[in-house]
């Protein structure tokens, strides 16, 4: 008799137990604004058939003298495609602005990992973007400087673009190896979290999709390192960036004085090269602005979580976008692209335009045999 009563106790506490565990799970599960899923699923029905196009105009391409590069496009709309993959599908950041709280609410299986690691899959995404786009332009500019043996000038800016190459590679591997540092830092996610004042109003933030970051100390942290070393990555890139396309554009301007090469491989260079430019932008605008808008939100606390959704969709757009700019300034693709485009939707128009005109052909060819012409 004494026994049983010990085993209803533990039934009922197990049962509750298990309602917790139920109810975290719930809250966990809690969908990101319907307004922002909605602009995220335009979003994706934009790039989709960008994305198919230029897969497409890559593959169709044959060319022998466009088969190297083709391959660093290729390798640059892949890890453009899989960012906007992991971002708007995978993520799905929700924002709790003006508080440096952001909740994954895209995969299921994310409610029960680490937020964090999350974010370093992001980060690797966005560096494998940055180094494709950054290798296309290297490879461009050593095509064109070698063509241009005439200036010492290049030769020098050769050297030196190779040097910060190097450099650029160092701090790219140190920031690595500080993310892989901050990695302990998810383990005092917890006690971060506690400290927020809308932990009571947003309980699901006390899940693992969540991820915080500390307040400002005066001890430095892996992750303080992490953001030293990307912001000296940004700085070095850029001016890496500067300098091989400025130091291009002044070697063409002198192909075109020395008669070096003729002006259709000139006018192919200065194509790629405003392509290339194009894609650089759309980069650092799409993606520079839902920084700038988490950023100063934070600093001026603010709620500017309507204006960081919007930006988080155009980010969701801009690998999109920077293929678009691929395929339009690059005009083997633009060519392929755009009969396929033609016979895909005007096929009937192209048949009776061809028709008519072999018949209006016959029938002047009839006339003038006719009448003896």
């Amino acid at each position: 008799m004494g026994f049983f009563p010990e085993i209803s106790i533990f039934s009922r506490s197990f049962q509750e137990w298990m309602d917790l565990i139920y109810d975290n799970r719930e809250i966990c599960k809690k969908p990101a604004p319907i307004c922002y899923s909605m602009g995220l699923a335009m979003a994706h029905l934009i790039a989709l058939p960008i994305y198919i196009m230029a897969f497409y105009t890559l593959y169709a391409e044959k060319s022998q003298n466009f088969k190297i590069y083709k391959r660093y496009l290729a390798t640059h709309v892949i890890s453009n495609f899989l960012f906007e993959f992991h971002l708007s599908v995978v993520m799905k950041p929700v924002l709790y602005l003006p508080y440096p709280v952001i909740r994954f609410s895209g995969a299921f299986f994310l409610t029960y990992i680490n937020g964090f690691i999350s974010f370093c899959i992001m980060y690797l995404f966005i560096a494998s973007t940055g180094w494709s786009i950054l290798e296309l332009l290297y490879f461009r500019f050593k095509l064109i400087s070698s063509n241009t043996v005439t200036s010492i000038w290049i030769a020098k800016s050769s050297v030196f673009v190779k040097n910060v190459r190097r450099i650029l590679i160092v701090f790219s591997s140190c920031t690595f190896c500080f993310l892989l540092l901050g990695i302990t830092g998810m383990f005092d996610q917890t006690a971060h979290k506690e400290k927020l004042e809308i932990i009571n109003e947003f309980p699901e933030l006390t899940c693992t999709s969540a991820v915080t970051l500390p307040k400002s100390s005066t001890d430095i942290k892996p992750i303080h390192l992490f953001n030293a070393s990307v912001f000296v990555s940004i700085i070095v890139g850029s001016i890496l960036c500067a300098t091989m396309g400025s130091v291009s554009l002044l070697a063409l301007r002198e192909m075109v004085r020395e008669c070096s090469s003729s002006l259709r491989t000139i006018s192919m260079h200065r194509g790629f090269l405003i392509s290339l430019f194009c894609q650089i932008g759309v980069h650092g605008v799409m993606l520079g602005f839902p920084l700038f808008v988490y950023m100063t939100s934070i600093v001026f606390h603010f709620d500017g979580n309507d204006v960081g959704y919007v930006a988080i969709v155009l980010a969701s757009l801009h690998g999109a976008m920077s293929t678009l700019a691929m395929i339009v300034f690059t005009r083997p693709l633009l060519n392929f692209a755009r009969s396929k485009l033609h016979s895909i939707f005007f096929p009937r128009n192209m048949s009776i335009r061809d028709v008519s005109f072999l018949s209006s052909s016959q029938s002047r060819h009839q006339s003038s045999a006719v009448n003896g012409g």
